[in-house]
């Protein structure tokens, strides 16, 4: 998978750019019925966590676990399914060209909006979770269903990658922050809608929120962040959580 000029263009300039058929049916078909499977808890996962929905009584959820997210680069370390996805040449291919050869995956997460009751995420950067240098890392986010304005799609503002890491705050707790700086609202976004199997390559600094699921139906995506394998903490005492897999290229010591 290339990028026409276009699309490398746009990236720059607005910090993503969506490829439309980037994955085929049967990698897309794959992956939702594994993430299933650990929503009805048919596999339970173990070096990774799961996150239900704050708010929600999970014995009165009939679909499952009212699951919001699992997360942590163990996904990939213990599940092939998730691995054969991160590895999949059609986006590698594609960070590649935003990134160079050398890859380091950042990120692992299946980020889910349950039906009538998946919540909203407030604008944030997925920077700001990270004390890495250079802070250019890409966010890959898959849609594994139909993404809508009416079941929480992604809405990015075009261009407000450049203005830097802005100050963020917790929510409801220490890793929901939100962005406190600035005032981005709705009318400041492009909402993203995708087919199942569109990818969206994004700048971690790219401010963006997702709006809750009115939905009957499941909103479900895959994140991966993938980083240059030269990437290194800025702070001294990083956060725990924080890990790394190796995709592709070269790796350097004392780098992430």
């Amino acid at each position: 998978m290339t990028l026409t000029d276009a699309q490398f263009e746009q990236y720059q300039r607005d910090g993503y750019v969506v490829v439309e058929d980037c994955l085929d049916g049967a990698t897309v078909e794959a992956v939702t019925t594994r993430i299933e499977s650990y929503v009805r808890n048919d596999r339970e996962e173990t070096g990774f966590n799961r996150m239900l929905e704050p708010d929600v009584d999970a014995d009165s959820f009939e679909d499952g676990d009212p699951v919001r997210k699992f997360e942590g680069i163990d996904m990939v370390r213990e599940d092939d399914v998730f691995a054969d996805l991160v590895h999949d040449e059609a986006i590698v291919d594609v960070v590649e060209q935003l990134q160079g050869p050398n890859l380091h995956l950042l990120r692992s997460a299946a980020m889910l909006k349950p039906p009538r009751v998946g919540s909203e995420k407030k604008f944030h950067q997925d920077a700001a979770y990270y004390p890495i240098h250079p802070m250019d890392h890409v966010t890959v986010w898959i849609a594994l269903d139909q993404s809508t304005t009416e079941n929480g799609c992604m809405q990015v503002v075009p261009g407000a990658h450049t203005d830097g890491l802005l100050g963020h705050e917790a929510v409801e707790y220490d890793t929901d922050i939100a962005i406190a700086e600035a005032d981005y609202g709705p009318e400041d976004a492009v909402a993203l809608p995708m087919d199942p199997g569109d990818v969206l390559f994004q700048h971690c600094l790219l401010p963006h929120y997702t709006a809750p699921n009115e939905t009957e139906d499941w909103r479900r995506a895959y994140i991966a962040s993938y980083m240059r394998s030269r990437s290194r903490f800025t702070d001294e005492n990083p956060p725990e959580w924080v890990d790394s897999y190796d995709v592709t290229g070269e790796s350097f010591a004392g780098c992430v």
